[in-house]
């Protein structure tokens, strides 16, 4: 053979005295030419120097063989590689499955504990004995909770020295999914109206009478309008939850100041002097809800809807935290003839649609009602029919019909609230 073209690939390299395959592709073109090392024997040098096990001694106290597997560039590439992108994205996902399970049990336990803090009121209550006071034609027969439209008596409450529960305020809060609005309707506690199974007197004494159940026969005797859950919240939990969101944004008038200060709690800490735009706390927003003698009963429904807007303002930006800390401190003072599922149910479906807009109206709306003075008490004497229609289209009717009721009355206050300015103007000079 020419030993000028001899190849080299199949010679054999002698370690320890065993030969094993040589490495591929080392050739020469000529016996004359000086072979350099490729990379290749550089990696097996490596290996035999820093990753060979020791020599086990045999009898004779001789070496054994050192057998080595000589890998490829690629194969000792591989080896010097981190654990695998796909193992560690494994080990990920698994750590994140595990934190994510214990926040899902953490949250679950907590949603629990808030739920089984409300008081729960099981009485029956059937519609079936109650005579409706309005025509049929005048109203829209819906039972809340149906999937696109859910309605809930919310009720602020408080009890006397005499242990007498009192509604202080009466909203219709509605959860309108087909318009992605949440709707208030402030019922004046004022209205004379008749209570089943009593005598006609006014709204508000039908919580006295016989709790929530009762009121909401009366509300459907004398709208046409079928609600059948009622959340009551003691008043006493209200400046909790303000201070707990931070305060809410209100405005005051001058007109209002008196009134106010009257029924502020907390020293003069919490007084207002002047008019003006403040960060209400907790009993200064509780202040302004319950102010009586400024613009009668119907001024005082648009302040407790104003307020109660702003909470939704400020609970839009609550952390899952947050909103289980404040839910946390209401619960106990929340009382409803809901089940622990429907509450359940309620909260979670609550927190989803905060980013609703919101409406409110006051019934009875203007130019459907009128003052009645019996026995030295004021009553609000109203039209059922006429505002029956207005309540049921606010709640059930399209978008431009509902507006068209929200514009309608905010003019009308606007104009009521411009005349209380200029009377208690007049007032200030007499002074």
């Amino acid at each position: 053979m020419d030993e000028t073209n001899q190849n080299y690939d199949n010679d054999a390299v002698v370690v320890g005295g065993d030969s094993v395959e040589a490495l591929p592709c080392i050739s020469a073109a000529s016996h004359n030419v000086k072979l350099e090392p490729l990379p290749e024997v550089n990696e097996l040098t490596k290996l035999v120097t820093n990753h060979a096990a020791p020599a086990e001694k045999t009898a004779d106290d001789k070496r054994a063989p050192i057998r080595v597997s000589i890998k490829s560039a690629q194969t000792a590439d591989k080896a010097k590689q981190p654990r695998p992108i796909k193992k560690i994205i494994a080990a990920s996902l698994l750590a994140v499955a595990f934190v994510a399970l214990a926040v899902g049990i953490y949250a679950t336990y907590s949603m629990m504990s808030i739920v089984n803090s409300v008081n729960y009121q099981h009485g029956s209550l059937s519609f079936d004995k109650v005579d409706v006071l309005v025509s049929q034609s005048e109203t829209v027969q819906f039972v809340s909770h149906t999937n696109e439209t859910k309605n809930i008596l919310l009720c602020g409450c408080d009890i006397d020295k005499y242990g007498t529960s009192r509604t202080d305020s009466m909203i219709i809060l509605t959860i309108d999914h087909t318009h992605k609005k949440i709707k208030m309707t402030s019922l004046m506690r004022d209205m004379y109206l008749h209570i089943p199974g009593y005598r006609k007197s006014k709204l508000n004494a039908a919580f006295t009478y016989g709790g929530g159940n009762l009121l909401l026969k009366t509300i459907y005797a004398n709208f046409g309008l079928k609600i059948d859950k009622f959340v009551c919240v003691d008043y006493g939990v209200f400046a909790s939850v303000v201070d707990n969101l931070g305060g809410v944004e209100v405005e005051i008038e001058e007109m209002e100041l008196e009134q106010f200060n009257k029924y502020v709690q907390g020293g003069k800490k919490n007084r207002i002097t002047q008019a003006g735009k403040y960060n209400f706390n907790g009993q200064q927003a509780l202040s302004y809800c319950r102010i009586r003698k400024v613009g009668t009963d119907t001024a005082r429904t648009a302040r407790q809807r104003k307020v109660l807007t702003q909470i939704m303002k400020k609970c839009r930006a609550l952390s899952p935290l947050e909103a289980q800390k404040i839910l946390t401190v209401a619960a106990p003072c929340i009382t409803t003839n809901m089940t622990r599922d429907e509450m359940t149910h309620l909260m979670m479906e609550g927190l989803a649609s905060m980013d609703y807009a919101t409406s409110g109206l006051r019934i009875p709306m203007d130019g459907a009602w009128k003052d009645k003075k019996m026995d030295n008490a004021w009553y609000v004497e109203i039209d059922l029919n006429s505002n029956a229609r207005f309540i049921n289209q606010f709640i059930y009717g399209d978008d431009e019909t509902s507006e068209a009721l929200v514009r309608l009355q905010q003019q009308a206050d606007s104009e009521k609230a411009d005349y209380d300015r200029s009377k208690f103007q007049k007032s200030k000079k007499k002074k």
